[in-house]
């Protein structure tokens, strides 16, 4: 996706996480913890330790369950992070460590609720940047001045559909209920193993099977029983059939995204259109062709008050009107998925509305000897891997 109107378009050679030190996180949190209450919130610091190993390591050490723990949102494996968790601990007084393993515990305190994904402001970033040669560096420059000026059209980034970026298919294929399909996507690669679950040889494959993949070890086990490809995929784990309808949602709200950036429609709002209150808490409100027309409404797309929405597809999420449906419907039926489908898609998500660009807020650069220190905060949900697409290449 090309930013409309940007005339910047060269691509620039630089490294991104060559080590953790180059991407720093540090969540902005929503509000500040009572100091009383049934959760105990961690303020807690990692560096390259996934988010599932975190959850791990902070059950083990409390005593707790996963599902115990809260979180506003997970963080990237290769960085520097820093971020809150919650856990529920009623009427249990607990001694807090400064350190667990390879995680630090910055700060900790009481609040009365559970951490829920998207209970923060944003995010903090600190990103380096190497091996950029330094007459790119106006370039860059002139396009973190336009993203301060515009926004950042609110794309999904690669993470969102997984190592091998098939989450999306897989999420679609659960969907469409294809369970052949499914079993194939998940078990298809380049490797030894892959080959021989292709080739129907189900046992050898699960025995030359690396662990860390329960999905696929869970579909072999039920072939070598002899239980057909509904049954096999019906143990999927659900955790993961969430991950992969939500970046199913993720691959639609880009593709619109995709649309709306080629006609030029991203930051301005047309009649049907569910406009995005950024200060209110993700309230919208549906454009009349009297707003359309307003200058007041301009003055607030302006001001980066209000922007145009996207869908996050699913039995709740609110629909636009007008010419701005179309454009929504037209991408779903590209993949065969009519109400059915949301139907079922509701015990996995249930819709909502993402804003289709995004303050980008503190921007700074620093250039240094080796690298190019970049310096901004995004809103919840939003990736900092999506700027860096831009200012390297001049489109997300």
């Amino acid at each position: 996706m090309i930013l409309a109107g940007n005339n910047t378009n060269k691509s620039i050679h630089g490294v991104l996480k060559s080590m953790a030190e180059d991407f720093v996180v540090d969540e902005v949190p929503l509000y500040t913890p009572l100091g009383e209450g049934e959760h105990l919130y961690l303020t807690v610091q990692k560096t390259n330790c996934s988010h599932d190993e975190l959850i791990r390591q902070i059950a083990r050490y409390f005593g707790i369950q996963p599902r115990d723990i809260g979180c506003a949102g997970r963080k990237d494996f290769t960085a520097k992070t820093t971020q809150q968790l919650s856990l529920y601990l009623p009427g249990q007084s607990m001694s807090v460590p400064d350190s667990i393993d390879q995680i630090n515990i910055l700060s900790y305190s009481r609040h009365s609720n559970k951490l829920r994904l998207g209970h923060l402001k944003g995010n903090q970033f600190k990103i380096r940047l190497r091996e950029i040669e330094s007459q790119f560096y106006p370039c860059i420059q002139q396009r973190l001045e336009r993203l301060a000026a515009h926004g950042l059209p609110n794309a999904f980034g690669p993470q969102r559909f997984g190592n091998r970026g098939d989450n999306a298919d897989i999420g679609r294929l659960w969907l469409l209920c294809d369970w052949d399909s499914l079993a194939n996507c998940l078990l298809q690669g380049g490797e030894a193993h892959n080959q021989l679950a292709m080739d129907g040889e189900y046992q050898q494959a699960m025995d030359a099977w690396p662990f860390g993949q329960p999905a696929q070890r869970n579909i072999l086990e039920q072939f070598v029983k002899g239980k057909d490809a509904k049954q096999a995929c019906n143990k999927i784990p659900r955790a993961l059939l969430k991950l992969c309808v939500n970046a199913f949602q993720s691959m639609i709200f880009n593709e619109v995204l995709s649309k709306r950036i080629t006609d030029g429609t991203w930051n301005k709002l047309l009649v049907g259109d569910l406009a995005w209150k950024h200060e209110g808490g993700g309230r919208t409100f549906e454009v009349s062709d009297e707003d359309a027309q307003s200058l007041n409404i301009k003055n607030r797309i302006d001001s980066f008050e209000i922007s145009p929405t996207g869908p996050l597809w699913g039995e709740k999420m609110r629909l636009p009107s007008r010419d701005v449906l179309k454009i929504e419907q037209s991408e779903l039926r590209r993949y065969n998925i009519g109400p059915e489908h949301l139907q079922r898609m509701k015990k996995k998500a249930l819709g909502a509305r993402r804003p289709l660009r995004v303050p980008v807020k503190q921007i700074s650069m620093k250039k240094h000897k080796d690298f190019v220190e970049l310096s901004f905060i995004l809103p919840a949900g939003s990736y900092a891997t999506v700027v860096v697409d831009y200012l390297l290449n001049g489109e997300v």
